[in-house]
C-alpha cells in the first residue's frame, strides 16, 4: 500500500470521524423527502425491497435529486457519486467508472435488459441511451449482479424509465421542461406525458437539445504534457530499440508537429444534437400488465480536433498505390486533408415487457423483457478542401431477452430464477474497421435465494453463462462463466445495518479483445503489418488475443448503513482480485511510426474506500438546513508490479442543502486529489476543485400543477479539470465555468 494510498484512507477516515461527531451533536431528524427516497423499491435488486434493506451496495436517483443533476451523458450525471467517476472522450461521450473499472465491465441496462450499441468497443462511443427522461438511475457498485450477467464485474447502472407502463394514473400526467446553458449555448426541450383509458395505459415522451462549442479556461490542448508523453514514448522505444530509433522516431513525428493546432478558451468541434421519441402502452388489469414500446434516438456530436489520426501517410500512399488511377489518387489526399470527425448515431429500439402474479401457485410472478434494437453510427470526415465522407460505419443489431421467476416464500426461504439471452450481429465497416464483423450471442441461467431470521438476512446467487463469438471465419469463441455470490446484511438495531459480501465472478472476453486486427481464417495477428488498422480513438494499433480466456474476479465487501435517525450515511470497503484481468500492453514495438498494443491477461487488484453521511444541523418549521459529507477512493495495481493506467483519482467533498416552503438551494464542493498512481507511458494529472450551486423555486397552480424555475451553476470556479480517465485529457478538458437556467411545468 503506497503513500499516497494512506493519505488517501487518512482523509476519508479524518472526513468520516467530523460527520460523525457532527451528527451525534444534532438533534434533528432527517429531512422528509430523503427519508421518502430511502423507502423507494429497487428495480435493480432480486426482490422488493427498499434501498435501506437491500443486500448490495447501491445507489438511487430519483425525483428532484436525478432532476437537478441530469446532464447529457450518463457518467457525466453519476459523477459525483460516490464509488461513481466519468470516462469522458470531449464532451460528447460521458461512460461510467464504476470502482475504477468501465466500458465492457460495467453494465449499461434499459429497465433491466441490456443497451444494443458499440459504446464497449471504443472510449469515443457514447452509450445509445440517454438519462434525461428517465424516472431513476440505479447503479449497483460491485460484481455481485448475476442477474444482469457475468461482464458486470465493476457494477450495473440501470436506466429506468416508463416507456412500458406497468400501471395506471388516476389522471393525465404532463411535464414540459425547457432550459439554456450558457458554457454551450445548449437549448434543450423535454417532454412527457402519461395516460391511461380504462384498461390501457400510455406513454409519450421526447427531447431535443442542440449546443455550440464548449467554452473553458485557457487553451484546449496542455502542449507541455503532449510534449512530454512524446518524450516519454521515444525514451520507451529507445530502451527497446535504441538511440537510431530514437531520432527517427523523432523525425518521423516531426512533419505532425508543424500541423499541430490549438484552441484558446474553447474545444473545436465540440457541438453537438441530439434528439428522441418514444411511444408506448400497456394492458393492465390486477394481475399484472403487459406492454410494448417504440424508440427512436438522433445523435451527431464532434471529435475534438488532432485526437483521430489515419492508418496511412503520404510516403505509403505513395510507394503503395503508384500505379492506381487519378481518381482514387485524389481520394487519398482527400483523406490526408482530413480537417475534423464527427460520429452520426441512430438506433432505433422496440421493448416487450410483462408481469403476472399468480394466486394460489408457488409462483408469486413471472417478468418477461424483450429488447430488439437496430443501432449503428458512421464516423464522418470532413476535408480541409470541403466535403466530407464516411470513413468507418458500425452496426451492431441484435435482440436480449430476460425472464425470471419469483416464487412464493418457503420457511424463512424466497427466491428469484431466470433465464437471459442475447443475439446480436456486430459489424464495422471503413478505415477504421480493425474488428471483424461477428456474431455474438450468450444464454444465462441464474438463481437468487434470500434467507431471513430476525435481524439477519442472507442472499446465495448463482449464475451460469454460455458466450460464443463468430467473426464469420475458421476463428471463434466458445466458452462458458460461472459466478457465485453470497451476502450478509445484519441490522444491528432499528436505524442500520452491516453488511458482509463475497463473490466469485467470471467474465467472457469480449470481441474487441479477441479479434482487433487478427486474421479470423487463421486465428492470429495478421502475418502482413501492412493489414493493421489504426484504432483513431487511442493512437494505437491494438492487436487482439484470441487465445484469452475468462477473466475471474474474486470481490470481499464490507459495508455499514445508517438509514434513519438524527444522521444518515454509508460507509464501504472492497477488495477485488481479478484473475487473468485482460488489458492492451504497450510492449514497444511499432509499425509505421505508429506504436503497437497488444491484448494480454495479467492478474490485478483493485481495493477501495467509499463515504458518505448526511445530517441536519437546523429545523425551524417548514425550513431545513442539511450538511452532507462523501468521499471515495480506488487504488488499482497489477500483481507484477505497476499501475492500472487511467484509475480516477480519489475525491471529497461537501454540500449543504437548504429546504425552504417553496424554493431550495444547494451548495456542492468537490475536491479532486492529484492522481500520481499512472499506468506505463501514463502522465499523471494536476487535482481540482468543482464548485457548483443549484436553486429552484415552485409555484402551485391548484393541487396538480406546479411550475418551477430553477437555475444550475457548475465549475463556478472556472478551474481547468485535466480528467485522469479520459483519453483526452490533454486534448480536451472538460467545460469551464456555466450557468444553467429552465422552467418547468407539471400537470
Amino acid at each position: 500500500m503506497d503513500i499516497c494510498y494512506k493519505k488517501n484512507l487518512l482523509r476519508l477516515g479524518i472526513m468520516i470521524a467530523t460527520a460523525h461527531a457532527g451528527a451525534v451533536s444534532a438533534q434533528s431528524t432527517r429531512e422528509t423527502h430523503t427519508e421518502e427516497s430511502l423507502q423507494e423499491i429497487v428495480v435493480t435488486a432480486a426482490f422488493a425491497e427498499s434501498e435501506a434493506e437491500t443486500a448490495l451496495p447501491i445507489g438511487v436517483l430519483t425525483g428532484e435529486e436525478l432532476a437537478e443533476k441530469v446532464s447529457n451523458s450518463l457518467g457525466d450525471t453519476l459523477k459525483n457519486e460516490i464509488g461513481v467517476n466519468s470516462a469522458s472522450f470531449g464532451t460528447g461521450v460521458g461512460q461510467p467508472i464504476i470502482r475504477g473499472q468501465t466500458g465492457n465491465r460495467v453494465t449499461i441496462l434499459q429497465n433491466g435488459v441490456g443497451v444494443t450499441d458499440a459504446s464497449n468497443v471504443s472510449p469515443d462511443h457514447a452509450n445509445g441511451v440517454e438519462a434525461v427522461l428517465a424516472n431513476r438511475l440505479e447503479v449497483v457498485r460491485g460484481p455481485s449482479t448475476l442477474l444482469y450477467g457475468s461482464g458486470a464485474v465493476g457494477g450495473v447502472v440501470n436506466v429506468i424509465d416508463n416507456r412500458v407502463p406497468e400501471s395506471l394514473v388516476d389522471a393525465p400526467e404532463f411535464i414540459i421542461q425547457q432550459s439554456r446553458n450558457s458554457v454551450n449555448d445548449e437549448d434543450k426541450t423535454i417532454f412527457r406525458l402519461d395516460a391511461s383509458a380504462g384498461n390501457f395505459a400510455f406513454h409519450l415522451d421526447a427531447y431535443t437539445r442542440e449546443n455550440d462549442n464548449v467554452e473553458i479556461p485557457g487553451f484546449a490542448v496542455d502542449e507541455f504534457a503532449v510534449e512530454r508523453l512524446e518524450e516519454l514514448v521515444a525514451e520507451h522505444l529507445e530502451h527497446e530499440h535504441g538511440e537510431d530509433h530514437e531520432d527517427e522516431h523523432e523525425e518521423d513525428h516531426g512533419h505532425e508537429d508543424e500541423e499541430f493546432e490549438n484552441t484558446n478558451g474553447f474545444i473545436g468541434n465540440s457541438d453537438s444534437e441530439a434528439d428522441a421519441g418514444t411511444i408506448g402502452f400497456s394492458y393492465v388489469n390486477d394481475n399484472g400488465f403487459i406492454g410494448f414500446s417504440a424508440n427512436r434516438l438522433e445523435s451527431n456530436y464532434g471529435l475534438p480536433p488532432g485526437t483521430h489520426s489515419h492508418a496511412h501517410g503520404e510516403e505509403e500512399h505513395e510507394e503503395e498505390h503508384e500505379e492506381d488511377d487519378h481518381d482514387d489518387e485524389d481520394h487519398d489526399e482527400e483523406y490526408e486533408d482530413v480537417d475534423f470527425v464527427r460520429i452520426d448515431m441512430e438506433s432505433t429500439r422496440y421493448d416487450l415487457r410483462g408481469m403476472y402474479s399468480f394466486t394460489d401457485s408457488w409462483v408469486d410472478n413471472i417478468r418477461g423483457s424483450i429488447g430488439i434494437a437496430d443501432y449503428q453510427h458512421a464516423e464522418v470526415e470532413y476535408f480541409e478542401a470541403g466535403g466530407s465522407e464516411i470513413g468507418t460505419l458500425y452496426s451492431n443489431e441484435g435482440t436480449e431477452g430476460r425472464f425470471t421467476l419469483e416464487h412464493v416464500p418457503v420457511g424463512n426461504w424466497s427466491g428469484v430464477w431466470g433465464l437471459q439471452f442475447t443475439d446480436s450481429d456486430f459489424s464495422a465497416i471503413g478505415e477504421e474497421a480493425f474488428i471483424p464483423r461477428s456474431e455474438i450471442g450468450s444464454l444465462g441461467l441464474f438463481a437468487v435465494e434470500r434467507y431471513t431470521q430476525g435481524n439477519l438476512t442472507a442472499e446465495l446467487g448463482f449464475r451460469f453463462e454460455d458466450n460464443d463469438i463468430d467473426p464469420v471465419g475458421r476463428c471463434g469463441f466458445d466458452g462458458s462463466a460461472t459466478s457465485l455470490s453470497g451476502s450478509v446484511l445484519y441490522d444491528m438495531n432499528a436505524e442500520s445495518n452491516v453488511l458482509f459480501g463475497l463473490s466469485r465472478s467470471e467474465r467472457a472476453p469480449t470481441v474487441e479483445e479477441l479479434y482487433s486486427n487478427t486474421d479470423a481464417a487463421t486465428c492470429a495477428a495478421y502475418a502482413d503489418a501492412e493489414n493493421f488498422v489504426l484504432h483513431a480513438a487511442t493512437n494505437l494499433l491494438e492487436i487482439g488475443n484470441p487465445n484469452l480466456s475468462e477473466e475471474t474476479s474474486q470481490n470481499f465487501e464490507f459495508g455499514y448503513r445508517k438509514h434513519s435517525g438524527a444522521w444518515t450515511g454509508e460507509f464501504s470497503a472492497y477488495y477485488n482480485k481479478i484473475d487473468d484481468f485482460v488489458f492492451l500492453d504497450l510492449n514497444g514495438e511499432e509499425h509505421e511510426e505508429q506504436a503497437i498494443a497488444s491484448y494480454l491477461a495479467k492478474d490485478a487488484t483493485f481495493r477501495g474506500l467509499e463515504a458518505e453521511i448526511s445530517f441536519t444541523v437546523m429545523q425551524r418549521g417548514a425550513n431545513s438546513l442539511v450538511l452532507g459529507l462523501f468521499g471515495d477512493l480506488v487504488d488499482a495495481e497489477f500483481d507484477s508490479g505497476g499501475n492500472v493506467p487511467r484509475i480516477p483519482a480519489a475525491k471529497v467533498g461537501g454540500e449543504l442543502r437548504y429546504f425552504g416552503p417553496n424554493w431550495t438551494m444547494h451548495l456542492h464542493l468537490t475536491r479532486v486529489n492529484d492522481q500520481d498512481d499512472t499506468g506505463e507511458l501514463e502522465l499523471g494529472t494536476d487535482g481540482y476543485s468543482l464548485l457548483s450551486l443549484y436553486a429552484d423555486y415552485h409555484w402551485d397552480f391548484g393541487a396538480d400543477s406546479e411550475l418551477k424555475l430553477f437555475v444550475r451553476g457548475d465549475n463556478l470556479l472556472d478551474d481547468e479539470v485535466r480528467n485522469h480517465a479520459s483519453f483526452l485529457k490533454n486534448y480536451a478538458p472538460e467545460p469551464g465555468r456555466g450557468v444553467t437556467m429552465g422552467l418547468r411545468f407539471e400537470y
